[in-house]
């Protein structure tokens, strides 16, 4: 069910700068989950009216990039863009790989209202969409998850999962496993049952819930590893040049987007494929929003194996967006500069 949004008395003047901290205090990530199963059912409804995200390539390893993403929501009073650079080398720095802002703009008279910090508000929806496709998806009796990779999005899904399975065990690989065990110690004070593992394999067989989170060139999973009735969510992987899944993952399961144009122009390992003739059109179900809105099939049985390939939906910004700007003004939070 939507959020309700009345009106607010326009300010006389300026634009509200809400912070990363600030963001994270608005929004919990339970409040999060409802936000993205609107924005998604909106994106499949029609409610949204948004474009694939446009990149401009710049130098460095593959994904470096700036990026663009904007979208109009119709039962919403502000409209908007998300604008930041993708950095993948900066976790290694301890720096966020995702660094921007997306500006709201009034949708009567165009006038911008705020500049919201975007690492925040990617952080929080990103993991937030997986678990709705992973609600929507995975067998309810899922208990083991594997998480491939070990950065901040790793631990925000584990949390989000956490929220709609029920996890008893979790298993995370990482290139470096002296730092996939740093983060493992880290988790278990958080309370969670998690183990290292030396490689991928070891991490992924027998997992019932598999997350890639990466930002590899190459294939970490392979679909041979996969047990029957596992649901996979792919999401580190936002432009061609990524690729974390390999063939065989995309050919034995069954697999269902975000947003259907963002996957057919940025998911290299669904289009690349589709295109080659190595599967077929029938293979992608459809978005997770119609299976929101039932206007789509989810799981077929206990055996089938599924994949949520997340690439990102400008939808899922600006309803946050909209959600934040809302409460900071209730609450008085931000800063208004004038421009």
């Amino acid at each position: 069910m939507s959020a309700s949004f009345p009106r607010i008395a326009r300010p006389a003047s300026g634009l509200l700068v809400i912070d990363g901290a600030t963001v994270e205090d608005l929004v919990s990530p339970s409040e999060a989950l409802p936000l993205v199963e609107d924005a998604l059912r909106k994106t499949s409804s029609g409610v949204a009216q948004q474009d694939v995200r446009r990149t401009l390539g710049l130098p460095g390893e593959a994904g470096t990039c700036l990026s663009l993403m904007y979208a109009s929501l119709a039962d919403r009073p502000h409209f908007g863009a998300k604008v930041q650079s993708v950095f993948p080398k900066n976790f290694e720095q301890q720096m966020p790989s995702h660094q921007g802002g997306v500006i709201l703009f009034e949708a009567e008279t165009g006038r911008p209202v705020a500049l919201i910090n975007a690492t925040a508000i990617t952080g929080l929806r990103t993991p937030a969409a997986t678990a709705v496709a992973t609600r929507t998806l995975s067998r309810p009796e899922s208990c083991e998850l594997a998480i491939l990779g070990y950065g901040e999005q790793a631990e925000r899904h584990i949390a989000s999962i956490a929220l709609v399975r029920p996890i008893s065990r979790i298993r995370v690989w990482g290139r470096d496993f002296h730092k996939a065990a740093t983060f493992a110690n880290a988790q278990r004070e958080k309370g969670h049952q998690i183990d290292p593992m030396p490689t991928a394999q070891a991490a992924v067989e027998g997992a019932d819930i598999v997350c890639t989170v990466t930002s590899a060139q190459l294939p970490v999973l392979q679909g041979a590893w996969l047990a029957p009735g596992a649901h996979v969510n792919a999401v580190g992987a936002s432009v061609p040049a990524l690729r974390e899944i390999d063939l065989d993952c995309v050919t034995r399961a069954r697999i269902w987007v975000d947003y259907m144009p963002m996957a057919l122009t940025a998911a290299a390992d669904i289009f690349e494929p589709l295109s080659a003739g190595l599967i077929d059109r029938a293979r992608i179900v459809g978005e997770i929003g119609a299976v929101l809105n039932g206007q789509a099939p989810g799981r077929g049985d206990d055996q089938e194996i599924s994949l949520y390939r997340s690439l990102g939906v400008p939808a899922q910004d600006i309803e946050f967006a909209n959600f934040v700007y809302r409460r900071a003004r209730e609450l008085g939070r931000g800063v208004e500069i004038s421009l």
